[in-house]
């Protein structure tokens, strides 16, 4: 009996030493798996600063409510580390994050414009260059943030601000009779780490890597296009569309067509075709804000007015003239634009009887200086790679 009741208990201490070796292999292959996950994690984690800046749907004006505290301490963090930046050491990483735009391409335009926009503050404020940017955008929220543009300095390129001398500082001087050649200065310890302080309102500092995990990242910057018509010149029946196309970091260039085939009656008509091709110079960036244009315009007509044609002699109306404008913002596509020019304009011209055949009366030279464009605009804007 004693001997069944030991084999009884032997067999159940058995079974139980078993079930708690698997017990603890399982739990120790959980922390193990937990703990390779957060290291991962840990290391997927950039130390450094991150600035935000908040935009509204459908609006991509950027001094919002709360964007002035954000601005002043990127103004600070770009003060502080400005050699380093300009020299190339460390970049500025730009992230535009958008998602209330409706398609996946209107939320990365949207974003790109943002992130653009925000760069135009230190390009223009702090004389940073778009090389000094490393800009990535995305089509998903930040932090639970639809509309948010964030810059980000790497805590590694703050490492490198660190001089040969205090590296010197840790060596230990040897004895003459062991003496060894010197360790380069460009060798950093281990443990050398720079201090920086921790950054306002902790619910901002996410790391760039928990963006959602289906961003789709545009890393390219965008190049301007938008097609428009003056909506002034359609007030005097003339039909027009304009092309406008970024060339250069601040420069675009617009082609605009206009066309006139105004006909009233026998003796009232206007037939006129029109080009006046303008540079343009934006203050921030191309498709925002304020901007000076030089333009030339040249124009073919033929028009009746009473007793009297006027046509021009084969060589068409030529001039150039200097203007100014802003474009507003009317959504992430939309926009309004006015633009007021003035310059000189000459033309030749023949004189004929108004009647069918009529017989030339003269030819005619004449110049004229003033207004040369004046322009109510609706615009719609394409940001293409």
């Amino acid at each position: 009996m004693f001997a069944n009741l030991t084999t009884h208990i032997k067999i159940n201490e058995d079974q139980y030493i078993r079930t708690m070796n698997k017990l603890l292999l399982s739990i120790l292959l959980a922390v193990f798996v937990v703990g390779g996950l957060s290291v991962q994690a840990t290391v997927g984690q950039t130390d450094g600063k991150i600035v935000t800046f908040m935009f509204r749907q459908a609006d991509n004006m950027f001094y919002q409510a709360g964007n002035e505290t954000e601005l002043n301490r990127l103004y600070s963090l770009v003060d502080e580390y400005l050699s380093e930046i300009t020299d190339g050491i460390m970049p500025v990483h730009v992230n535009g994050y958008c998602v209330s735009s409706g398609s996946c391409e209107e939320n990365l335009n949207t974003a790109a414009v943002r992130s653009n926009r925000v760069k135009s503050e230190l390009i223009t404020n702090k004389g940073l260059v778009e090389d000094n940017f490393i800009t990535k955008n995305h089509a998903a929220t930040y932090n639970g943030h639809k509309d948010v543009v964030t810059l980000f300095i790497p805590e590694e390129g703050k490492r490198k601000r660190a001089k040969p001398e205090m590296i010197l500082e840790k060596q230990e001087v040897p004895a003459n009779d062991d003496i060894k050649e010197p360790v380069s200065s460009r060798q950093e310890p281990e443990n050398m780490v720079v201090a920086t302080s921790p950054v306002e309102n902790e619910g901002t500092q996410l790391p760039l890597e928990q963006a959602d995990e289906t961003a789709v990242t545009q890393t390219e910057k965008l190049r301007y296009i938008a097609l428009k018509t003056n909506v002034a010149a359609w007030a005097g029946t003339i039909m027009n569309a304009a092309i406008d196309v970024q060339v250069a970091e601040h420069v675009t260039v617009e082609l605009p067509v206009l066309w006139c085939p105004w006909h009233i009656g026998d003796r009232r008509s206007a037939t006129v075709f029109a080009l006046q091709p303008e540079a343009r110079w934006w203050l921030t960036q191309p498709g925002e804000g304020h901007f000076f244009g030089l333009h030339a315009h040249a124009a073919w007509y033929n028009v009746r007015w009473k007793d009297d044609r006027y046509q021009d002699t084969g060589r068409p109306l030529l001039g150039a003239g200097l203007s100014y404008g802003y474009l507003l913002p009317l959504g992430s596509r939309w926009a309004g634009e006015f633009t007021l020019g003035a310059g000189y304009a000459n033309t030749r011209y023949d004189t004929f009887y108004n009647i069918d055949n009529g017989t030339r009366i003269d030819t005619r030279t004449k110049s004229y200086w003033g207004i040369t464009r004046i322009g109510v605009s609706l615009v719609y804007r394409f940001n293409t790679k």
